[in-house]
C-alpha cells in the first residue's frame, strides 16, 4: 500500500521498533491503514480522557480550549435511556474531536450503549480525511469504558 500521508510528530517520536537504536531511513510516511490505526488511536486516547470541572468551567467561561481541556466531559451520572443525555454526549464528542482531532472532517457521532453494562458505551464515528486532494469516508468505532 502507497505511503501518502505525513506521519504525525508524536508518532515520529516514538519508536516502534526498540531492537533497531538508529534506523538508517526513518519512517515519515502513512499508509491509509496506518492512518486509520493512528487516528483510532488518538481518538481512544481522547475519549477515554476526563476534563476536570475547573477546566471545563474555565472553557465554557472564557469560550476557549486549552491544553487543559484535552479530553472528553462525560458525567457519572450518564443514563443510556435517556436520549437527550446520550444526544449531549454525542455533541461534546463532536466539539472535542473538531477541536483536538483536525484530521477528521465534519465527524459525526452515534453512542449506543454495551448490553447492560452503563460503564461501557460504543462509539461510532464517521468523519471524512483528505488524500491527495480527495475526501474519503471513513468510521472509527471506539469502546469508552468508565
Amino acid at each position: 500500500m502507497q505511503n501518502v500521508f505525513v506521519m504525525p510528530l508524536f508518532e515520529k517520536l516514538t519508536d516502534e521498533n526498540t531492537e533497531i537504536p538508529f534506523e538508517k531511513a526513518p519512517k515519515t510516511l502513512l499508509s491509509l491503514e496506518e492512518l486509520q490505526n493512528s487516528i483510532i488511536e488518538d481518538v481512544t486516547r481522547l475519549l477515554n480522557t476526563r476534563i476536570s470541572a475547573f477546566w471545563r468551567n474555565f472553557e465554557q467561561k472564557n469560550q476557549m480550549n486549552t491544553p487543559f481541556s484535552y479530553g472528553v466531559d462525560i458525567s457519572a451520572a450518564l443514563s443510556t435511556e435517556n436520549t437527550t443525555e446520550m444526544r449531549e454526549l454525542e455533541a461534546r464528542i463532536e466539539k472535542a474531536l473538531k477541536t483536538f482531532e483536525p484530521r477528521l472532517i465534519d465527524p459525526k457521532v452515534y453512542v449506543k450503549a454495551i448490553g447492560n453494562n452503563p460503564g461501557s458505551l460504543f462509539i461510532n464515528i464517521d468523519a471524512s480525511i483528505i488524500m491527495e486532494n480527495r475526501r474519503i469516508s471513513m468510521s472509527f468505532p471506539v469502546i469508552l469504558s468508565s
